[in-house]
């Protein structure tokens, strides 16, 4: 039930608009074309979300969790070391960042479609539909640091009435009508794309709709798991969805003035208040579905590296996949309300939609084949031949998509577009960081015996962090070279992400006595873990005979300087990651160090032409 209240908010609020949109985009409203429409949009939702997401991709996870990073996890695309493929790179970020932009549509398009109702049921009221739009906006994001587990918890049992009352709509309208099943022959879908060429790209790209909200299902994967996500979409919400989308042609075919709004017309006009009442909290939870998904996305990105640091709270003891990131927040939500204010309909803002999502899912398609094919769950040929029978499905909504930008599908590609730019731009900037730091590192067994000679001057143990197990922390090494400081003990803590979302505690530490007074503890931990640093490395500094309780903690900081010029994409990126750099959260803050215990010690790194040159191959 609470699956129904996170993962399926989004697909399962689609027939307020979906059928009416694709319907529409047909050139007449005849028989032949009703059933055309209808039967594209049921083959769309089989095929798309039954076969390839619920079959095929939710298979497969990274240790449970999934999304387009854990796909790139899984082909350690993270992992500079490894010189993964770039084209593979640019895929992964490429997915994200369309999914960020989504995350902005959907809230907009599906709140606001469901609070049209009142224009059927009280006409006069339609000046208050903006307004009260932007209201539900306002509650559903400030909701959001309540966590995920309380809201499912909250949206499971209205999302589940709601498909009942869709699926029962549609249900009666069926019997009233039952010539409509024919519309379950894919042949009526073929003639009608056959029949009209011309009109084949609108009608896809309204018939799109329906499956948006897919890829949800793949985002959300951790927060409950395949079993529970497959059982609710098979048992709950692809029958509700069919049934409702049938009721709605039966409708259409006995009424064709019902096209104005043929969702709220299956119900008496008794009924049509009460429903969109329940419209309005179905949506909500559609738009809960879509931020979820961005918020354990976003997550991932920072623990992988691809995107800058921000504040991140868990929201669930029990699932670390429950998160909730502020900024990003309120990121959404500032531009949520934008976009329903500039486009103040939901037939307005149907033409911004799509086109993202149609991106995200041929990126999530080609990184799903790679991953099959590097893991060895299939053999090349075959996962090439599943590959390119879903990547054709993918590229003709995609295609018929593209008619849309100037319409409005310019929006969430120019948000997607600035999320793209940030990410590289962090990538570019840390791949600089790291070179530098690698060309300025002393190998930590030589510096650590030349420290031993040294006579100590502070009778602190202090533990430095730093990048690398194997260099000198950047901040011991300015302690010393600045001001001659020599301590009693130094522990070198290295903070690893792997490429799994979670490590077992007995495979967390890996501790090394350097020299009688250094000790290195190598620290990994999964990329959807939260990092608290001193409660992790306690039981080792206890073995070590040092009180945890009394370590100062010392954080080397590379503080970089924007170029001089702006010659290059590159000077651009590194511009950019500049100023996200100084916004980011700080690593005292991501690691829950003692604030009275930690100090910031690092040096001014400038982007100009020799350091630009020689770190820009690994970035």
């Amino acid at each position: 039930v609470a699956a129904l209240g996170i993962v399926f908010g989004d697909i399962g609020t689609s027939p307020l608009y979906a059928f009416r949109q694709a319907a529409l985009a047909a050139p007449d409203q005849l028989e032949a074309s009703v059933l055309g429409v209808l039967s594209l949009v049921v083959w769309a939702i089989v095929l798309s979300v039954a076969v390839k997401y619920v079959g095929l991709v939710l298979r497969l996870d990274n240790d449970g969790e999934g999304g387009i990073l854990a796909l790139a996890t899984l082909l350690k695309l993270h992992r500079r070391d490894l010189n993964p493929p770039r084209l593979l790179v640019a895929v992964a970020l490429i997915g994200a960042a369309m999914l960020f932009g989504d995350g902005v549509i959907t809230p907009a398009i599906s709140v606001l479609s469901a609070i049209e109702g009142l224009e059927l049921v009280a006409p006069h009221l339609d000046a208050w539909v903006v307004p009260l739009t932007v209201a539900v906006l306002v509650v559903l994001y400030a909701s959001q640091r309540f966590g995920t587990e309380r809201i499912g918890a909250l949206f499971g049992p209205i999302m589940l009435l709601w498909f009942a009352a869709i699926a029962v709509l549609g249900a009666v309208a069926i019997v009233g009508n039952p010539a409509v099943l024919a519309a379950a022959n894919p042949a009526y879908g073929i003639a009608l794309l056959v029949s009209h060429p011309f009109h084949a790209g609108v009608i896809l790209s309204a018939v799109f709709l329906a499956i948006t909200g897919g890829e949800a299902l793949y985002a959300d994967l951790g927060a409950f798991g395949r079993p529970v996500i497959a059982r609710a979409w098979f048992a709950v919400a692809m029958p509700a969805l069919l049934l409702n989308y049938f009721g709605q042609g039966a409708l259409i075919l006995a009424t064709p003035s019902a096209l104005a709004n043929p969702f709220y017309l299956l119900a008496p006009q008794v009924l049509q208040l009460p429903l969109v009442i329940l419209a309005t909290a179905a949506t909500v939870i559609a738009s809960q579905a879509v931020i979820t998904g961005v918020f354990s996305l976003a997550y991932q990105a920072i623990e992988t590296g691809f995107l800058v640091p921000l504040r991140v709270t868990h929201t669930a003891a029990e699932n670390e996949s429950h998160v909730y990131l502020p900024a990003v927040n309120i990121a959404l939500a500032l531009l949520s309300i934008a976009t329903v204010l500039h486009f103040a309909s939901s037939s307005a803002l149907a033409n911004a939609y799509g086109l993202a999502v149609a991106t995200a899912m041929i990126t999530t398609t080609i990184l799903f084949v790679a991953a099959s094919i590097a893991l060895k769950r299939w053999s090349a040929p075959v996962a090439v031949l599943v590959g390119v029978a879903l990547m054709t499905l993918d590229i003709a909504f995609f295609t018929s998509n593209l008619g849309k930008f100037e319409l409005g599908g310019w929006l969430p590609i120019t948000l997607a577009g600035a999320a793209l730019l940030s990410m590289l731009a962090w990538r570019h900037g840390t791949g600089v960081l790291l070179a530098d730091i690698d060309r300025r590192a002393r190998p930590l067994p030589e510096a650590a015996r030349r420290l031993a000679k040294e006579p100590t001057t502070i009778h602190r143990t202090v533990i430095f962090l730093t990048r690398s197990a194997a260099a000198l922390p950047t901040a011991l090494g300015r302690l010393e070279d600045l001001f001659g400081i020599r301590f009693d003990r130094a522990v070198v803590v290295s903070v690893r992400v792997a490429s799994r979302p979670r490590i077992a505690p007995e495979n967390r530490l890996r501790v090394k006595t350097v020299d009688d007074g250094v000790l290195s503890i190598e620290l990994v931990v999964g990329y959807m873990q939260d990092v608290n640093l001193p409660s992790l490395i306690a039981p080792a500094l206890r073995d070590a005979g040092i009180d945890p309780n009394l370590v100062i903690y010392a954080i080397g900081y590379e503080r970089a300087l924007a170029p001089h010029r702006i010659a290059s994409i590159g000077d651009v990126l590194a511009v950019l990651f500049v100023f996200l750099q100084r916004n980011g959260a700080r690593a005292a803050d991501r690691f829950s160090l003692p604030p009275k215990r930690t100090i910031e010690v690092g040096y001014q790194l400038t982007f100009d032409p020799p350091v630009h040159k020689a770190a820009t191959g690994p970035s």
